[in-house]
């Protein structure tokens, strides 16, 4: 689930997975549907973690993850571990009793050359799943980016995780080149 091992507040990348980096071209990005949604801020913390620990049980990413990890990792996305939180292109979508999808982007390598937007987190509650939500709040993102004029939004994926990969190649998202390339 986490770039954090369980029960740990030390910030990595998962030693026992590939990662694949890919990138949107905010230029090429679908538009995004009308889909009635806010926000994502601070405050949603702990429905967020909810959420999290909800989507991601029984994947690919999952390694027997509390609540308690859900709420340090959430914690991290909002304290800058990985760059800037972007409120303004952060989105969840909420029924009345708690969140059903969400999509958390932040500001990698602010400032710098390689300065990107990285689409930290993206998930959906598993009754949710398969009607869209997802991919909505991500082109809703990348429409948001794109009005600040940003050019691309990034993201890392654990290789072996075949359903988000399929979700990401339907928007767009192509594997990130590298200067070696």
């Amino acid at each position: 689930m986490s770039a954090l091992s369980a029960g740990s507040d030390k910030f990595e990348p998962p030693k026992d997975r590939e990662r694949l980096a890919l990138v949107l071209d905010l230029a090429t990005a679908p538009r995004p549907a009308d889909l009635a949604c806010r926000a994502g801020a601070p405050s949603d913390k702990e429905a967020l973690a909810a959420l999290m620990l909800d989507a991601y049980r029984g994947t690919v990413d999952y390694d027997d993850e509390s609540l308690d990890d859900a709420l340090r990792e959430i914690g991290h996305v909002f304290s800058g571990s990985y760059g800037r939180f972007l409120p303004d292109c952060s989105f969840v979508v909420a029924d009345e009793a708690e969140l059903s999808s969400a999509c958390l982007v932040t500001l990698l390598n602010e400032g710098k050359p390689d300065e990107t937007p990285l689409l930290a987190f993206a998930m959906t509650r598993k009754r949710d799943q398969r009607r869209g939500l997802a991919s909505a709040l991500m082109l809703r993102s990348a429409a948001a980016l794109s009005g600040l004029g940003y050019s691309r939004l990034s993201l890392a994926v654990t290789a072996d995780n075949s359903p988000a990969r399929r979700v990401y190649d339907r928007l767009g998202f192509k594997p990130r080149k590298t200067t070696n390339e």
